[in-house]
């Protein structure tokens, strides 16, 4: 008996960040649900980078890729060249996901299932609403995003037509997609994350009195805010992970030197690319987690981090706000830095189990469960796709 397959398209797995974990786990997830995955991506896989950063390797049967080397530039438009793979033979496919939800490939057989995951609408990201500060900043970077956002509004729209379910990551971003594409009612399925992989942080006996930050090093995540706050908190030191591309290296010494004016470098430490032991490490040594970002779509960093048992501070304007109660969250400087501080004061093991168990929501089990009814529910429903129920062979 044949088996399932699911074709799953991503632009690049290389990256560090929210975007390649998910994209991970998804692949994961849908191999765990019986399907061979094959991915098409621009750029080949290093396998051995994504395993040192993630702690696993994804389950994939066959890649096709456009490039067999790394592409360290251009990418957001690495997200529209998957389109181009437009004579790719899907069929004998049962599905076809974008997991950066911006395009799909022409010419997908109508007998074959597409599933879109938005993470955000790009034609929003430079409004007065959902502003992102990095394609505001000067003229060069408002020049590199305008063609991109063009096109991938008209991608995005073509794909939402052809796709038979539309997915986001909270209700934040639904409400952003709905504005742009108000004829699209995506269902809201928050991203999963690797409980087992952050929960053996849970029980560590060297936490200090520490703030974790983990981002791309980026102007958009703000990461200045956590700087600020360190100079506030005289006894608390900082650590600050996360993917540093070429392109960010000026807002990466922009950091340091704002730690150096600051007199912090005894207490603030920069990690770039930082590998996945680094990573535990400081899940085990730190005590809270801060994220900077106002506005974000989820935050997966947000979610490991109370998995590994850090109390999260967040802002309360965005997709975060959704998923870390109201006492965690913050409206300005000032608040986080109280916050941090109540928190760390209040350290026990009493709320370690709190914020752990709101972490488990997200587990890997409970995607797989809720992705597994709604592509039921479609062949249901569908007199279009292929006439067998698509988990039949697992019975």
């Amino acid at each position: 008996m044949n088996s399932l397959k699911a074709v799953v398209i991503h632009h690049t797995l290389n990256s560090r960040g929210g975007e390649s974990s998910f994209a991970i786990e998804t692949i994961n997830s849908l191999s765990k649900l019986g399907y061979d995955i094959e991915l098409i991506t621009v750029q080949k896989p290093n396998l051995e980078l994504i395993s040192k950063t993630y702690g696993k390797k994804p389950s994939i049967k066959k890649v096709k890729y456009i490039v067999p080397f790394g592409m360290n530039y251009l990418g957001i438009y690495q997200r529209l060249l998957t389109t181009t793979i437009s004579s790719l033979n899907l069929e004998p496919s049962d599905i076809v996901i974008n997991t950066n939800g911006n395009s799909l490939p022409f010419n997908i057989p109508h007998n074959i299932l597409c599933i879109l995951y938005i993470h955000f609408p790009a034609i929003l990201q430079t409004s007065s609403e959902y502003s992102n500060n990095k394609y505001k900043k000067s003229l060069f970077w408002k020049t590199y995003f305008k063609p991109y956002q063009f096109m991938s509004h008209l991608l995005t729209k073509r794909a939402l037509k052809r796709s038979n379910l539309i997915f986001t990551n909270s209700k934040f971003t639904r409400n952003a997609i709905k504005k742009v594409y108000p004829s699209f009612d995506p269902q809201v399925i928050y991203p999963p994350i690797d409980l087992e992989r952050f929960s053996g942080c849970l029980c560590s006996k060297s936490r200090e009195n520490q703030v974790l930050v983990i981002s791309r090093f980026s102007p958009e995540k703000q990461l200045e805010k956590a700087i600020m706050i360190a100079k506030i908190l005289k006894n608390i030191k900082f650590v600050i992970i996360g993917n540093l591309l070429r392109a960010n290296q000026s807002y990466f010494q922009f950091l340091q030197k704002l730690i150096q004016d600051y007199s912090l470098t005894s207490r603030v430490k920069l990690i770039p690319n930082a590998a996945n032991e680094e990573m535990m490490n400081a899940m085990s040594t730190s005590m809270v987690y801060l994220h900077t970002m106002d506005g974000e779509h989820f935050g997966i960093s947000i979610v490991e981090a109370m998995a590994a048992g850090l109390i999260p501070v967040v802002p309360s304007y965005g997709g975060c706000s959704e998923i870390v109660p109201t006492e965690f969250q913050y409206e300005s400087i000032e608040d986080a830095s109280a916050c941090i501080s109540k928190n760390i004061n209040e350290y026990d093991n009493k709320k370690i189990q709190y914020v752990h168990s709101i972490a488990k929501q997200f587990s890997p089990e409970n995607f797989r469960r809720k992705i597994k009814f709604f592509i039921e529910q479609t062949y249901d429903k569908s007199n279009i796709l292929e006439n067998k129920h698509p988990f039949s062979i697992l019975r």
